[in-house]
């Protein structure tokens, strides 16, 4: 899809509408192109390291489309120093962390001054159902055994999306990842960003 085209879809469909497009459906993302195998190779890895399921996983963004979703950007093209950004959405995965972070962790002093603005931004991310897993930031010298169920989560989403990293036929500059609770929590994310798109397009 051109930019063109996607600006003709943002005039005749609904924010709802355009979910399709730009999260659900299953097409090979552009930063794949033309090799569906190298999709459905990039996903086997993250099925394997991170126990989840090939429909669970969609890329978003400028990966996805070869230009940027992002308000402000005037749907700037893929580059070489663009990011990947990949969505995870599994409820059991989400839980497993979110309890082991709990566990770890529990959102009261003193443990909210040891850990910095760090714990806050991640309870604003689990008010909506999702977490960025690479930005929790737990020390084993402070909580001890506690925090190795935390830390080894996130080892192995770190591990896996390197090697995934490896399968894009595009070049660039890095590949992130978020974790979903469901696919309402990652419909109402989408749904706000493409509000904000959509208003800075007409401006």
């Amino acid at each position: 899809m051109d930019t063109a085209t996607f600006r003709e879809l943002v005039r005749q469909r609904t924010d709802l509408e355009l979910l399709a497009p730009c999260l659900h459906d299953e097409d090979t993302p552009y930063v794949f192109e033309p090799q569906p195998a190298a999709w459905d190779a990039f996903r086997d890895e993250l099925v394997t390291g991170l126990g989840v399921a090939r429909a669970d996983i969609r890329v978003v963004g400028s990966g996805r489309l070869g230009f940027s979703m992002k308000p402000g950007y005037a749907l700037r093209a893929f580059g070489d120093k663009s990011d990947i950004d990949v969505v995870v959405v599994n409820s059991e995965a989400f839980d497993r962390l979110w309890l082991a972070l709990l566990t770890a962790v529990y959102p009261r002093s003193p443990n909210t001054e040891l850990l910095g603005g760090w714990l806050r931004r991640r309870t604003n991310e689990l008010y909506t159902g999702w977490l960025t897993p690479l930005k929790i930031r737990l020390d084993a010298r402070i909580f001890g055994a506690k925090a190795r169920p935390v830390l080894e989560f996130n080892t192995r989403w770190f591990n896996t999306l390197k090697k995934a990293s490896r399968h894009p036929l595009r070049r660039h500059e890095d590949l992130t990842g978020r974790l979903y609770r469901s696919w309402d929590h990652a419909d109402m994310y989408h749904l706000h960003s493409l509000a904000a798109l959509r208003k800075s397009l007409s401006e």
